[in-house]
């Protein structure tokens, strides 16, 4: 493809992928921008992220500014003709938005302008949506409010997660680049205005909404549940511990009150909702590994049969 200076800014998997799909196109990018390195786990282990894993792989320059806002000047010092970005993680300055000569386009995964925001595969997820997309937009100082080039759409069926949602989301991410490429490195691109009056937004889930909330009607539980899997993954309290619900699904009536704990169905971890069993194919308990649920079963989970959880 194109000669042209092209730098990528990303931080998780989903723009990896996108990062993947360019090299596979031969689209050579001079420089990665990514978020820094962190530390997780008990034991404080230093961890890249996996665009950062690919751009060492590939031997591709990576810079990784805490705050861009004060730290772009060597992205600036690349000259860049188009700088392409997918789930970066800070707000890019406008000193960086006006550096590169076709501008600086976003993969958003939405159908803009739903969905603006740090989580809207997440939150298409918890609403019950069963379709969204990618978006390729031009990059512009408000939240997602760049005009659209480009859209492809991603159904969203009963059984996926944020997981698998994220894996379709970064390959049709990759196919719409691709396709466009050419067109954005060009004057013949033509952005469409985003029509304002059909905003919504989808901020970063809190640290509070990983609970479940039982008040919610019996499908928006089994929805939040599948959109924070398989992370943070959404969790119950039993007694003063939590538990993580994994493999959600959902089986019609029972007659116990709301939250008990009815033990194995079918291999499954069940607890009675308002109308109906959430029957969960997985389960973590606080401090421990993630389990089957007929593992967690035969080890402390028949311990909890009857409690109410909260």
């Amino acid at each position: 493809m194109s000669e042209n200076q092209v730098l990528f800014m990303g931080t998780p998997q989903i723009a990896a992928d996108v990062l993947q799909a360019m090299f596979d196109a031969n689209i050579k990018v001079s420089m990665v921008i990514t978020q820094p390195d962190k530390r997780v786990g008990r034991k404080h282990v230093l961890q890249y992220s996996p665009v950062k894993e690919f751009a060492l792989k590939y031997q591709i320059p990576c810079f990784q500014p805490y705050k861009i806002k004060e730290d772009y000047q060597p992205i600036l010092d690349q000259r860049p003709d188009l700088i392409v970005t997918c789930a970066y993680g800070q707000i890019v300055p406008n000193e960086v938005l006006m550096a590169p000569t076709y501008g600086c386009v976003n993969l958003h995964g939405s159908l803009l302008p739903k969905y603006r925001g740090g989580a809207p595969i997440q939150r298409a997820i918890w609403d019950g949506q069963t379709m969204s997309g990618m978006s390729l937009m031009k990059m512009v100082s408000g939240l997602d409010a760049g005009p659209v080039l480009d859209t492809q759409i991603v159904k969203i069926s009963p059984m996926d997660t944020s997981t698998t949602v994220f894996e379709k989301m970064g390959k049709a991410a990759g196919q719409l680049l691709i396709k466009d490429f050419d067109l954005i490195c060009s004057d013949q691109a033509k952005y469409i205005d985003q029509d304002e009056s059909l905003v919504s937004y989808a901020p970063v889930i809190s640290k509070a909404e990983e609970h479940i909330d039982l008040n919610q009607e019996d499908q928006r539980i089994i929805n939040q549940i599948r959109a924070l899997s398989d992370h943070p993954g959404a969790y119950i309290y039993i007694g003063k511990k939590k538990l993580k619900v994994f493999q959600p699904s959902y089986q019609v009536g029972h007659t116990q009150p709301l939250g008990t704990i009815l033990g194995l169905q079918e291999d499954q971890y069940a607890i009675a909702l308002h109308e109906g069993i959430l029957l969960c194919g997985a389960c973590q308990m606080e401090g421990k590994p993630l389990m089957k649920a007929k593992d967690f079963y035969n080890g402390q989970g028949r311990n909890f049969v009857g409690k109410i959880v909260e």
